[in-house]
This record gives structure tokens, C-alpha cells and sequence, in this order.
């Protein structure tokens, strides 16, 4: 095999994944088992160690932060910012955000009562009614797992699901 079709291989197995966790999603039938089943879907799939949700604070995500803090398992792993500070990581859009430097800037992301020891970092925002002020966290202890330079299509697509799939639950 050569390398364009070990590439070939590889990337069709991360979009089956993609399609397997949107499968999934679509079995969830409350907000706070759509996001138990992103999380574990995630980690399961592709073996990421550290996934965790970032949620604005206004009123719009109300609903969904008092979802989320009524379980335990998505409580600790859940961490509510000032939404000047969610523009400022997401000033982009939805477009997902891969960083494997300087990540001190991101700490703020973290759930407060959980602690990663993390070198790269997969920030996917989604929408919440409309509005971006939210995003899924996947971290990773090794660096190159997630660098600024890699494609974001699938993540993007994943976010954009996630988003109607909130929108049906809400």
C-alpha cells in the first residue's frame, strides 16, 4: 500500500467515526444524554482523554447550563465563562480552534474543579439557539495530537449537527 491510499484509509476511518458519534447523537433524547453521549462517544472513538463543555454565561443558555449541572458526570466537566471571553477564543466563528502552544491562554476553558495535564487542545464551538456561546473541548497529553495546521471539516461538520441537535432538545 502506498502512502496516498494509507492516507485514504486513515482519513475514511476518522469520518466513519465522525458519522458513528452523529449516528449516535440522534438517539439522545434530552440535552444532558446528547452530551453524555458526545462525550463518550469521543473519547471511546478516537481515545481522547480529556473532553469537557464550555458554556457562555447568559440567559440564552440557561436551560442548558441547568441541564448540564443536574448530573454529576456532566457537571464536572463543565465550565460556565464571561461571554467577552468566549468571543475572544471564538473570534473567528465556528470555525474550530487547534492549539498546541502557549496554551495558557485556554486555561480559562477548563472545568474549575478538574485539573488536565494538557499539550494540545481541540476548542469546537457550536450554537445554542442561534448564538455561538458554546464550545466541546477535547485535550490531549501529547502535543501533536491537535495542531493549528490540521483540517477542521469534520469538527466543523460535528458542531453544526450538534447545534440542531440542541435546537430539537431545548
Amino acid at each position: 500500500m502506498d502512502k496516498k491510499e494509507n492516507i485514504e484509509r486513515i482519513n475514511q476511518k476518522i469520518a466513519s467515526g465522525f458519522e458513528r458519534i452523529e449516528h449516535k447523537l440522534t438517539e439522545a433524547n434530552a440535552v444532558t444524554e446528547l452530551f453524555e453521549t458526545l462525550f463518550t462517544c469521543v473519547e471511546n472513538e478516537f481515545h481522547v482523554p480529556f473532553v469537557w463543555l464550555t458554556l457562555a454565561d447568559i440567559k440564552k443558555n440557561l436551560p442548558v447550563i441547568e441541564a448540564v449541572q443536574s448530573k454529576p458526570f456532566l457537571k464536572d466537566r463543565l465550565n460556565i465563562v464571561k461571554p467577552e471571553f468566549f468571543q475572544s477564543i471564538f473570534s473567528s466563528g465556528l470555525k474550530p480552534v487547534l492549539v498546541n502552544e502557549n496554551l495558557t491562554n485556554y486555561y480559562r476553558l477548563f472545568p474549575a474543579h478538574k485539573k488536565y495535564f494538557v499539550k494540545s487542545l481541540a476548542l469546537v464551538p457550536f450554537k445554542i439557539n442561534g448564538e455561538l456561546s458554546a464550545s466541546w473541548n477535547n485535550g490531549d497529553a501529547v502535543q501533536s495530537r491537535y495542531t493549528p495546521d490540521m483540517e477542521t471539516n469534520l469538527l466543523q461538520k460535528l458542531s453544526r449537527f450538534l447545534s440542531a441537535r440542541l435546537e430539537q432538545l431545548i
